[in-house]
């Protein structure tokens, strides 16, 4: 780190604090799993850059219900560092990571940090962009499952979510979200109003000091 000051200045120049963009590495042991993931911290982008605790304990569910991953083509929705994604395709999933596209530089690099030494157990993970109810059609409706961490917190996009995970989940997908309940951005109505209208909607699990609930939703095919 590089300082300098200036008698004249009431605050030390440290230009690491007024860079733009700054990263943070950090390290991660999920489903047996030991991850480094990085963190880009900036403006560009925001809440993608962090790896949230409904990530984190997503991941906890899977473990402790014993989810067999190997041979299953399962596809992440707003993955930000790709956390859930990667140990789903550590443990033998097809997974592909999608984001907005400012994000996936940073989904890029940690694929490539996470590459377990013996090489990928099924193929590396897939990296793609995905903007909820406007280019989901280009992907294909034959996931096992779908999953989202802490990506449901902006009212004006749920009914675009919705479609998208309905276009997702078509033939025959499962879809686990894990998210914080927070009154503010009205989460609890898109899990009571909104992904009900097309969706069988489950809650699974709660944790209570986190305020953190884990869904499970099955697509309600029209009769």
């Amino acid at each position: 780190m590089s300082c300098c000051m200036n008698d004249d200045d009431p605050f030390p120049a440290d230009e690491c604090l007024f860079t733009d963009t700054f990263s943070q590495d950090s390290v991660y042991n999920l489903m047996g799993q030991e991850l480094s993931i990085i963190q880009l911290f900036g403006a560009n982008l925001g809440v993608a850059a962090p790896v949230w605790e409904s990530a984190v304990q997503l991941c906890r569910y899977f473990e402790g219900h014993s989810v067999e991953w190997r041979g299953r083509r399962v596809i992440e929705l707003g993955s930000g560092t790709g956390v859930v994604g990667i140990v789903a395709a550590r443990l033998g999933a097809d997974v592909t990571l999608t984001d907005l596209p400012m994000t996936l530089p940073q989904l890029e690099a940690n694929v490539c940090a996470n590459m377990p030494s013996s090489g990928w157990p099924s193929a590396p993970p897939t990296v793609l962009p995905l903007s909820w109810g406007e280019d989901h059609t280009k992907f294909p409706s034959d996931w096992d499952l779908v999953l989202g961490a802490d990506i449901v917190y902006i009212p004006k996009l749920f009914p675009l979510l919705v479609d998208t995970l309905a276009h997702l989940c078509k033939q025959k997908g499962v879809v686990y979200l894990s998210s914080k309940m927070r009154k503010e951005h009205k989460t609890a109505s898109f899990f009571k109003k909104h992904l009900p209208t097309r969706f069988n909607v489950q809650l699974v699990h709660r944790y209570d000091n986190l305020n953190i609930n884990i869904y499970r939703a099955s697509f309600r095919k029209a009769r």
